[in-house]
């Protein structure tokens, strides 16, 4: 049997290596390679990445160790949850010791909430309105149904979400009421009040009743503003659209609430999406000049030549120009909820 004996001064080297290696450890650990510091940077890299690839301009993420941590305002749960997975397989899951993406917590919020309450209207030419979007709270839900039944005489069918955790500024009720009330007066039209600006586009009578809405629109409750597009019948039209984002709240309220789509799997949009395409070309020419609408097309490809043959008629709907100077341009997009979507930019950008 073969024993070992250690002197005390043995003890002490064989302590004082163990301890060094210690030390050597924490400070790969700190700041090596194989550091926290290094290892986060490495996940984020390959997440921001990932995240691009997959169109997710919206999603920012950082980590906390090999924790990830989505944040932004998602368009929807379905895009929300691509990108969740997204960032979870950016680096391989593993463990802690493999170095890779352990968990993901979701801190995004809709992207309702983060642009602000969105409530719109629309009449037709029975007078019938109906009311969409958001309310709130309980009060001012009930306080809307009950100014649109007694100021539209053919009645209004009002359904409004209550957004949980949105705000809104104190007189939001009013604003919302003012905009309805001046939509009343019109043969035809919408209103949308999105977040501090209210936009309402119709047909008048007449002249002097499109002068009137403009003048009980130009002074909404504080801190909100209005835009407008009046067209009386047989005159000019009465519009003030004073910026690019009262431009983009009137391209909204143009766009109407039929849902935009092509016929089948041709190239030629919808009837309804013909007549709110024309709609919104007119609107966007009251726009300030330095505007520009970027009209979005669904890249689909189900087949040879489509998709770029639906594009030609859009742009042929909506004016389309050419050259770096266009105000209207017509383009194929990846990631979009409906077939054809609107965004309004300023020529700088």
């Amino acid at each position: 049997m073969t024993t070992f004996a250690t002197t005390s001064r043995q003890r002490r080297i064989l302590a004082g290596s163990v301890a060094g290696l210690a030390a050597l450890a924490a400070l790969l650990i700190s700041v090596g390679p194989f550091s926290v510091g290094a290892m986060e940077a490495r996940l984020v890299a390959n997440a921001e990445r990932a995240l691009s690839l997959r169109g997710h301009d919206w999603a920012s993420v950082r980590f906390d160790g090999q924790r990830a941590v989505v944040s932004g305002a998602a368009p929807n749960d379905t895009v929300r949850a691509d990108a969740l997975s997204t960032v979870a397989a950016s680096t391989w899951s593993g463990g802690r010791v493999a170095g890779g993406v352990t968990a993901v917590t979701d801190e995004t919020v809709e992207a309702r909430l983060q642009r602000g309450f969105v409530f719109r209207a629309d009449m037709a030419v029975n007078g019938r309105v109906l009311i969409r979007g958001d309310a709130t709270d309980a009060g001012a839900r009930a306080a809307i149904a009950q100014y649109a039944a007694t100021t539209f005489p053919n009645g209004a069918d009002t359904d409004l979400t209550l957004v949980p955790g949105g705000g809104s500024a104190p007189d939001w009720e009013a604003s919302a009421q003012r905009l309805l009330g001046q939509l009343a007066r019109l043969d035809r039209g919408a209103v949308v009040l999105q977040s501090q600006i209210g936009a309402l586009v119709g047909e008048a009578a007449n002249p002097q009743v499109a002068q009137s809405v403009a003048s009980a629109l130009s002074s909404m409750p504080d801190p909100y503003r209005a835009a407008w597009i009046v067209m009386p019948a047989g005159a000019p039209t009465v519009s003030h659209v004073e910026d690019i984002d009262a431009c983009a709240v009137v391209i909204r309220a143009a766009q109407g609430t039929e849902t935009l789509r092509f016929d089948r799997e041709g190239a030629a949009p919808s009837p309804l999406t013909v007549v709110a395409l024309r709609r919104v070309s007119r609107a966007f020419s009251a726009c300030p000049e330095d505007a520009v609408l970027t009209v979005g097309v669904l890249r689909e490809a189900l087949q040879a030549g489509l998709d770029e043959a639906r594009v030609a008629e859009v742009a042929r709907l909506v004016d389309a120009g050419e050259g770096e100077d266009a105000r209207v341009v017509v383009e194929l997009v990846q990631d979009q909820d409906a077939a054809i979507g609107f965004n309004i930019s300023t020529d700088e950008d």
